[in-house]
């Protein structure tokens, strides 16, 4: 009898254990943007590689960033990811790339924003500058700042890409009042 409830306290406490473990996870995913330079030769086909500096034991991660869907680090752009970060006290940011097809590729950033919506926290990176190849140590961040999650948030430039969406009562209000304005048939 002793041993079926200690098998049994022992089951549901790793499925605790599990959940909570699943709970942290989703609680430690950032969303990371990263806008490339405006100039000729900016963007790149690369591989990018961000590395991310903690400040507890001095550790770091090192993620590579692709969206195998999407053309990522376009002159102008910004390229968008999700990461799933061990820790929550950055303390720097650095990149690096590895060449793709040729070796005379370039990459230029303005900036990079990391965002935590579940600690409400934003860090930023600013770079405005190339950034070196190759390298590890990366080049890192001119400027790194820790932010209130609102003021990370701004409006899309006026190049964005915009969708119109109606909602379902105005396109009802619009139907009515194209039937009223319609000529009657007698």
């Amino acid at each position: 009898m002793i041993s079926a409830l200690l098998l049994l306290f022992l089951v549901l406490s790793f499925g605790r254990c599990e959940v909570d473990k699943n709970l942290e996870d989703e609680v430690n995913v950032w969303d990371v943007v990263i806008k490339t330079c405006d100039e000729a030769g900016a963007g790149t086909d690369a591989s990018v590689f961000l590395k991310v500096f903690y400040e507890t034991n001095h550790g770091s991660e090192t993620f590579e960033l692709d969206n195998p869907s999407q053309n990522d680090f376009e002159r102008g752009e910004r390229s968008h990811f999700k990461l799933n970060l061990k820790q929550n006290d950055l303390v720097n940011l650095g990149l690096f790339w590895w060449p793709g097809f040729t070796i005379s590729e370039q990459w230029c950033v303005d900036w990079i924003l990391m965002l935590n919506s579940n600690w409400e926290v934003c860090f930023e990176g600013i770079f405005n500058r190339w950034i070196l190849h190759y390298k590890d140590p990366p080049t890192y961040a001119a400027q790194f700042h820790r932010l209130a999650f609102e003021d990370c948030v701004n409006p899309a430039p006026a190049s964005a890409k915009r969708y119109a969406y109606r909602r379902v009562d105005d396109i009802a209000e619009l139907k009515l009042s194209e039937e009223n304005l319609a000529p009657k048939n007698k």
